[in-house]
């Protein structure tokens, strides 16, 4: 019985109910009346929060421009499987014989839970994406059923 009591009282006190325990005010009380609040923090750690229009541009000039600019873009996926068993395998394998018979083509490889996922290339439009589709298509009759154009993400 005295357990739940003062459970109840520091469920009150944590709640902000304005209940005093032993007439000292709560936290809400101190905050509320005094209308503002003052935090101490390390002058390293105010330095990273605040930053100036001069910070950003050093920023902005110090980018590495050898990384690849990501945009929307169109892939041409060749598997989709989410056997647990199988899938990983079998897509290493659709992806080397992608990159084999089509070394020109980026092929990714991706897992996003519980499918394993193999697309093709970097196209800027439908129309790219079609006409590789159909060399694919041509080259590996077996895939036809798996071939479909995606929206995605690409590298430019």
């Amino acid at each position: 019985m005295k357990s739940s009591a003062l459970l109840l009282s520091v469920v009150l006190l944590c709640s902000g109910g304005g209940v005093s325990f032993a007439g000292q005010p709560t936290i809400a009380d101190a905050l509320n009346t005094s209308g503002s609040i003052t935090v101490s923090q390390p002058q390293a750690l105010n330095d990273r929060l605040t930053f100036t229009h001069s910070a950003v541009s050093e920023a902005d000039a110090t980018i590495d421009n050898s990384t690849p600019k990501v945009r929307a873009g169109y892939r041409v996926q060749v598997f989709d499987d989410n056997n647990v068993r199988s899938a990983k395998h079998d897509a290493q394998v659709r992806k080397q014989q992608i990159e084999t018979r089509f070394p020109e083509y980026p092929v990714y490889v991706t897992f996003n839970s519980p499918y394993w996922r193999v697309k093709v290339g970097d196209f800027k439009n439908r129309g790219e994406a079609e006409a590789a589709m159909a060399e694919i298509r041509h080259a590996f009759p077996a895939m036809a059923k798996s071939l479909r154009i995606v929206r995605d993400r690409i590298n430019h």
